[in-house]
């Protein structure tokens, strides 16, 4: 018989040649993501004050997920049947495991209590992307967020589950908090994937900063005027906001690990291609600097101006 997996098709003539397929999509999935289970029922501040509670009970010696969950329920006057929803979904995103919490559940609990929420929720979506109905929805969702509800409704089908609106709810606002694109933009603490998210934020913040650029060289038009339009991976038109007329090209490189002048020199000399003289009235390239260390990284930016005869100013412009 054949079947068919996606756009391939695979020739099965015996039970061995059935089994083989089997255990080759399960390596697959397995690859791709690790929890199959579904069970979202704990907001994401709430997983994050338990991990809390559970790092501060590991500094005591005890980790066990029934001791922690009902201390923290009784702290808080909760009732301890809360402990059913709390449970399972701790153990759907793998962080916990045989009735004690995983090292990433202590890791994202050590640094909630030291008050460094967003490397938390990096630490919580690191583990959340483990599970493959997280892991689908956010791919499903790519680059955005819009459509959260639909991605929700449409993957957990897909599983065969039939979501009551408190489930999709919770499994919406957990993958809101962890996906780049659901949250605001902040350059104090960013991790690569939440750079990459708010490009256009970048680009525009780096424009604005460039104001006194725009003045040296003589450019007419103020950034405060100015809009962006997608033109292609890393580019972005430049658009005079009143009237659409299109001035000016925009390029992002990939974001470098400290301001090294040397390596800021070359990422910025690559993107010279863009630069055709006469083309466009100006350009602008943007080199985002990162510093610090993961996943917490200072977001700053190399920012070249070029007028359209190629007359040119730079600087590293704070985002913040």
């Amino acid at each position: 018989m054949q079947v068919k997996v996606g756009e391939r098709l695979y020739e099965v003539r015996s039970l061995a040649e059935l089994e083989a397929l089997c255990a080759e999509l399960r390596s697959a999935l397995e690859a791709k993501c690790v929890y199959n289970s579904w069970y979202i029922r704990v907001p994401p501040d709430r997983l994050l004050e338990i991990a809390a509670e559970a790092y501060l009970s590991y500094l005591r010696g005890e980790a066990e997920v029934g001791a922690v969950v009902g201390r923290y329920l009784e702290r808080l006057g909760l009732s301890k049947s809360l402990a059913r929803t709390i449970t399972p979904t701790l153990s759907a995103l793998g962080l916990s495991a045989g009735g004690v919490f995983s090292r990433q559940a202590l890791e994202m609990g050590r640094l909630f209590h030291e008050g460094r929420r967003r490397e938390a929720l990096a630490a919580l979506r690191e583990a959340a992307l483990r599970n493959c109905v997280i892991r689908d929805i956010v791919e499903r969702l790519g680059d955005g967020c819009d459509g959260l509800a639909e991605a929700v409704d449409a993957v957990l089908r897909s599983y065969g589950k039939s979501p009551r609106p408190d489930e999709a709810k919770y499994t919406a606002d957990l993958v809101r908090a962890i996906h780049p694109p659901c949250t605001p933009c902040s350059f104090n603490c960013v991790d690569k994937a939440s750079l990459a998210s708010c490009a256009v934020a970048l680009v525009e913040r780096a424009i604005y900063g460039a104001a006194d650029l725009f003045e040296k060289l003589d450019i007419s038009i103020m950034p405060m005027h100015l809009a962006l339009v997608k033109a292609g991976e890393g580019l972005y038109g430049v658009v005079v906001r009143e009237t659409n007329k299109l001035v000016g090209l925009a390029a992002v490189a990939d974001p470098i690990e400290g301001a090294q002048i040397n390596k800021l020199r070359d990422v910025s000399k690559s993107l010279d291609g863009l630069a055709g003289e006469g083309e466009y009235e100006f350009y602008i390239k943007v080199v985002p600097i990162l510093d610090g260390a993961p996943p917490c990284y200072r977001a700053k930016a190399f920012v070249e101006v070029v007028r359209a005869d190629l007359e040119r100013a730079s600087r590293i412009i704070k985002l913040e």
